[in-house]
């Protein structure tokens, strides 16, 4: 495995659409191939189907909940060949001013050229 520039910068641009309400632009970097799996931080958010995911996930990245602001912290992109991951714990400020940092681990997958998310898992650090 190697430290991957590509993919660190791919997880920053997620964060940067995630913050910008284009959700089209988030669903984008998430893979819609069979197998991909999510978890969020709630004990209902666990999604084995990309499309349904992306459907229920929406109005997070798309303002319809007022505007997210993703920062991150210090993370960590690896790869070999055409899979790899993430690991960082991100600031997320919310709209009544909250913020939460999360421990978030995103696996990637190469496709056509581009890193796209497989499989997420996101828990709410202390």
């Amino acid at each position: 495995m190697q430290r991957s520039e590509d993919l660190r910068r791919a997880l920053l641009s997620l964060y940067r659409a995630m913050s910008s309400g284009d959700a089209a632009s988030v669903e984008a970097r998430y893979s819609l191939e069979p197998g991909s799996v999510f978890i969020g931080t709630g004990a209902s958010e666990f999604w084995t189907d990309s499309a349904q995911h992306n459907a229920d996930v929406r109005p997070y990245f798309d303002g319809s909940r007022g505007p997210l602001q993703w920062s991150a912290d210090e993370p960590i992109a690896l790869c070999e060949g055409s899979a790899g991951w993430t690991i960082d714990r991100p600031r997320l400020l919310l709209p009544d001013g909250t913020t939460l940092t999360l421990r978030l681990t995103l696996v990637w997958h190469l496709e056509d050229g581009a890193w796209r998310v497989v499989h997420s898992h996101a828990s709410v650090g202390g």
